[in-house]
């Protein structure tokens, strides 16, 4: 595996943590949200521009694109 995909699955662990800490949920149940919701794909896409930031900036990205989804359905 390329470090780059190491990056970007790190990226996603860490993303899925914070927001699981934020909102008072297992990862596990964040992984599943962001998953069913195509946030993951979205992380890995948008990894260059993402990495860039801290991870509180990458986690309100998230919680933003999210909220859009879910209100969407």
């Amino acid at each position: 595996m390329e470090d780059s995909e190491n990056d970007k699955n790190l990226m996603i662990v860490e993303a899925v943590e914070g927001y699981a800490c934020n909102h008072n949920m297992k990862p596990c149940e964040v992984f599943l949200l962001f998953r069913n919701n195509g946030i993951i794909d979205l992380l890995r896409s948008q990894y260059k521009t993402l990495h860039t930031q801290s991870m509180e900036e990458s986690i309100y990205f998230v919680e933003d694109i999210l909220r859009r989804v879910l209100d969407a359905k």
